[in-house]
């Protein structure tokens, strides 16, 4: 029977050394191999070397790179402002229509937050830019900004609410200032560690902070400058919250791993959505289900 050229020949058993036939060998002298050793590490030495000599000086920087740093960066932003002396964390802004005004509130960690207007000429295209320092003397960062703008209306006397502008700040002020000028209006006292604001979709004059240190929320009345309800429930710091849309209700979730759902009116917390059972989720940091 002819063999099948695919197959392969293997032995039936492997084969294993008898050690009772091993012998011993003497092993060479390393002292008589010493000039083959130094030998053969010149070879290999001089190969190394004829190998670095073809290839490219590591140290010079790619042409690619070096073209690249050489080419000043495109600025394509339509303005900048510079007021800043540290990093910025927070920003907010606002576009009247009626005026071809932008309006835009910055704050940063050298304690201080500024309102940019941004103005566009209709007949000339030409745009023109100001800022505003604004006045009250924080010693911490800005840590959040809003603008009551989209929410204006005229209340039950047909007075037209002003337009005012939100600064939270981690050394626990509020202050509301007039966002159309910069000018101070009030500066409302309540959590430490202010962490974010917001107004409510309804007339804007109702304001909600919340705070990162000891986790309550506060709810002011800005005409009145009265402060109407203090949430409280949440096991950590308030990290966000909000109005419902319709203003009904208001919503927050904080380190404590929960989404709460509040009455305004009661001050009552009235659902809660456990995110986690603890901290920081299971052993490999993802969310446990909760209830």
């Amino acid at each position: 029977m002819a063999a099948n050229p695919n197959d392969e020949d293997f032995d039936e058993a492997p084969a294993f050394i008898d050690m009772n036939s091993a012998v011993e060998v003497d092993a060479p002298d390393n002292t008589n191999n010493t000039n083959d050793m130094m030998d053969d590490e010149a070879m290999m030495d001089d190969s190394n070397e004829a190998i670095a000599s073809k290839l490219p000086n590591s140290n010079a920087p790619p042409q690619s790179q070096s073209s690249s740093q050489s080419q000043p960066v495109i600025d394509q932003s339509k303005a900048t402002f510079t007021s800043h002396t540290d990093a910025v964390y927070a920003v907010a802004s606002h576009y009247d229509a009626s005026s071809h005004t932008l309006s835009i509130a910055s704050g940063g960690g050298d304690d201080r937050a500024y309102l940019h207007h941004i103005s566009t000429n209709t007949a000339t295209n030409q745009l023109s830019q100001t800022t505003t320092p604004l006045s009250h003397p924080h010693t911490d960062s800005i840590s959040c900004l809003a603008f009551n703008a989209p929410y204006i209306t005229t209340d039950v006397s047909g007075k037209v609410q002003k337009n005012l502008l939100a600064v939270g700040c981690y050394d626990g002020a509020i202050v509301l200032y007039d966002a159309t000028n910069g000018s101070l209006v009030q500066v409302l006292e309540g959590p430490s560690d202010v962490e974010w604001t917001c107004f409510h979709p309804k007339g804007g004059t109702v304001l909600l902070a919340g705070s990162i240190a000891d986790g309550t929320i506060w709810m002011y009345h800005t005409p009145s400058k009265s402060c109407l309800q203090v949430f409280v429930g949440h096991e950590g710091g308030v990290t966000a919250g909000a109005f419902t849309p319709d203003g009904k209700l208001v919503a927050s979730v904080g380190q404590d791993g929960t989404c709460r759902v509040w009455a305004p009116k009661t001050g009552m917390s009235k659902h809660v959505f456990r995110l986690m059972e603890s901290m920081g989720g299971g052993e490999d940091g993802s969310p446990r289900p909760g209830l």
